[in-house]
C-alpha cells in the first residue's frame, strides 16, 4: 500500500470511533473512542487500560482527544499497519456495537486485501495482517514486493537452474533497460546475476484491473492511456524492439501514467542474433495479430500495431453501447487482414490519432456554435457540436456551463431518435452537472424538461423530460409550479 491508502483507512476508522465523550470532571469533548470499546472486550481482564495495550503491542502511546490519521501522520508503513491491525482487533473483541464492528471490519479486510495485504485468522476474534510478498506469478516468474515504491522479478524457484529462462530474464532486463529513458515505459534497475532477478517500479495495477474497477472513464482517461500506449511502442521500434505480448495485463498504471512492461517475448531486431522462438503461439488471446497464432516467430512491428489497435478499440468500446467511436478509423487500418494496408510505423498511428483529435478539439472551441444554441439556432454545426459532447460525455456540464436554459428548443429540433437520446444523456448526468449544491442550475433543465413537455407528440420523449422536471421539482419551486402546469393540461 502506499502512504495515501495507509491514511485512507485510518480516516476511515476515525469516522467511527471519532465522538463525544466524557471526561473524568464530566465535562463533554470529541475523542476516539477506542478505550470504549476496549474496555468491553476480554482485553481489559489482561492490561491495566487501552494504554497498557497499545504500549505493550505497538510499543506507542495512545491518545484520544487527537485522531488516528493525526497521531500516525509521521509513522512508518509498517507501524501504520500494526496501528489498523490493533484497531480491528480491539474492534472484534468487544461486545459493544458488535454488529456494526464487524461490518467496519470487514470492509477494511476487502481493502487491505487489494492492496497486497494477507489477513490471517489466528482465533475468531484475532486477526494479523502482513504482505503478501508475492503479489503476482507469471508462466516463469513472480513479482515480489520489496517496498512501496519497488519490486522484484524473478524465477519460480523450479525454473531457476533453468538456463533457457536465465538468459530470457536477462534478455528481458537488456531490452528494457534500452528503453530507460522513455517515460513510458516501467523502469527496471540492478540485474542480479546470481539470483537472475532485477529490480523495477511497483506499479498501483494494470489497466485491465484499471478498466473493470473503475465505475467509469471519461473520455480524456482513455486518450491518455492511448497516448501513452503509442508513446512507448514508438521508442521501442525506433529502439528496433519489437514487443509481441502487447496485451491489458503489460500495460500498467503508475500515478497518472500508464507504462508498457514485460518484454519477456520480446525481440531485438538490431542484434543478429536473439533468443530462439517457438513457432508455438505464446498468448492466443484477443489481442494478437492472427499471423502468430500459427507461427509466433512470424510477429513482427505490423503485428505490435495490431496489437495497438485491439487495446484502443477495448479501451473506447468498454461499458459503451456503439460500436464506433472517435479512433474506429485509426483501429481499423491498425487491425486490417490484409497486412499491407495496415500502417508502417507507429509514428503514422499517433499521426492519425492527433488529427483526430485536432478535429475533436476545433469543433469544441467554436464558440459561436454556442451562440447559436442560445440564440435558438438550429443547423449541421449545432448537431454534429451536440453529438461531440455526448461522446465525451459533457453535454450536462456545457448546458451548466453556458446556461443553455432554451436547449429545449435546440432538442425540439432533433429527428425523434435522437431527441431520446440527448434526454436519456442528460437524465443520466444532469444532477452531478448542476454541482449537486447549485440549485439555480436545476432551473436550466426543468426550463428545458418543461419546453419539451409542451411541444412534443412523443410519448417516449414526454416520458423523459417529465421524469426530469419531476425530479427538479422536489428542489425548485419554479420547476413544481411548471409540473403543476403541465399536470393541469393532462387532466
Amino acid at each position: 500500500m502506499n502512504r495515501e491508502d495507509y491514511n485512507k483507512l485510518l480516516r476511515y476508522l476515525d469516522a467511527y470511533l471519532w465522538d463525544y465523550k466524557l471526561s473524568e470532571t464530566n465535562l463533554r469533548y470529541l475523542g476516539i473512542t477506542l478505550d470504549e470499546y476496549f474496555d468491553y472486550s476480554i482485553l481489559s481482564v489482561d492490561y491495566l487500560d487501552i494504554d497498557d495495550y497499545f504500549r505493550e503491542i505497538i510499543s506507542t502511546d495512545f491518545v484520544d482527544n487527537v485522531r488516528l490519521e493525526e497521531q500516525f501522520l509521521d509513522y512508518n508503513d509498517e507501524i501504520k499497519l500494526e496501528i489498523i491491525n490493533t484497531v480491528v482487533n480491539i474492534l472484534l473483541k468487544s461486545s459493544k456495537n458488535k454488529i456494526e464492528n464487524k461490518k467496519i471490519v470487514d470492509k477494511v479486510i476487502k481493502f487491505l486485501k487489494r492492496k497486497n495485504i494477507v489477513v490471517e485468522e489466528i482465533t475468531e476474534n484475532e486477526l494479523i495482517f502482513k504482505y503478501d510478498f508475492i503479489i503476482d506469478s507469471g508462466s516463469y516468474c513472480e513479482i515480489v514486493y520489496v517496498n512501496e515504491n519497488i519490486v522484484r522479478k524473478q524465477l519460480k524457484s523450479i525454473y531457476r537452474d533453468n538456463i533457457t529462462y536465465q538468459k530470457r530474464m536477462k534478455y528481458e532486463f537488456d531490452n528494457m533497460l534500452k528503453l530507460i529513458e522513455c517515460p513510458k515505459v516501467l523502469n527496471v534497475f540492478e540485474y542480479d546475476e546470481d539470483t537472475h532477478s532485477y529490480l523495477m517500479e511497483k506499479a498501483d495495477e494494470n489497466i485491465f484491473e484499471f478498466l473493470e474497477e473503475a465505475v467509469d472513464i471519461d473520455l480524456d482517461t482513455k486518450i491518455k492511456i492511448s497516448l501513452d500506449l503509442l508513446e512507448g511502442m514508438n521508442t521501442a521500434h525506433k529502439n528496433s524492439i519489437i514487443h509481441r505480448d502487447l496485451h491489458l495485463g503489460n500495460i500498467l498504471r503508475l500515478r497518472e501514467d500508464f507504462l508498457l512492461c514485460d518484454f519477456g517475448l520480446s525481440k531485438d531486431l538490431s542484434k543478429k542474433l536473439s533468443l530462439k522462438s517457438s513457432m508455438t503461439p505464446k498468448n492466443s488471446h484477443m489481442f494478437m495479430d492472427p499471423i502468430g497464432l500459427v507461427d509466433f516467430t512470424k510477429l513482427d512491428e505490423k503485428s505490435d500495431i495490431y496489437s495497438i489497435g485491439k487495446i484502443i478499440d477495448y479501451i473506447f468500446a468498454l461499458n459503451s453501447d456503439k460500436s464506433r467511436h472517435i479512433f474506429s478509423y485509426v483501429v481499423e487500418k491498425c487491425t486490417n487482414r490484409d497486412r499491407d494496408k495496415r500502417y508502417n510505423y507507429v509514428a503514422d498511428v499517433i499521426h492519425d490519432v492527433n488529427l483526430k483529435l485536432d478535429e475533436l478539439k476545433s469543433i469544441e472551441i467554436k464558440s459561436n456554435v454556442v451562440e447559436e444554441i442560445k440564440n435558438g439556432v438550429f443547423n449541421t454545426r449545432v448537431e454534429e457540436y451536440i453529438d461531440r459532447l455526448i461522446l465525451r460525455d459533457s453535454l450536462c456540464d456545457t448546458i451548466v456551463k453556458h446556461q443553455l436554459y432554451n436547449f429545449g428548443q435546440i432538442i425540439m429540433e432533433l429527428p425523434f431518435q435522437k431527441q431520446v437520446s440527448v434526454l436519456q444523456t442528460i437524465n443520466s448526468g444532469y444532477a452531478e452537472s448542476t454541482g449537486y449544491r447549485g440549485w439555480s442550475n436545476y432551473d436550466i433543465y426543468a426550463s428545458i424538461s418543461y419546453h419539451i413537455c409542451l411541444n412534443t407528440d412523443e410519448e417516449n420523449v414526454f416520458k423523459i423530460a417529465y421524469s426530469i422536471l419531476e425530479e427538479c421539482s422536489s428542489i425548485r419551486f419554479q420547476a413544481k409550479d411548471y409540473l403543476d402546469k403541465i399536470d393541469a393540461m393532462r387532466e
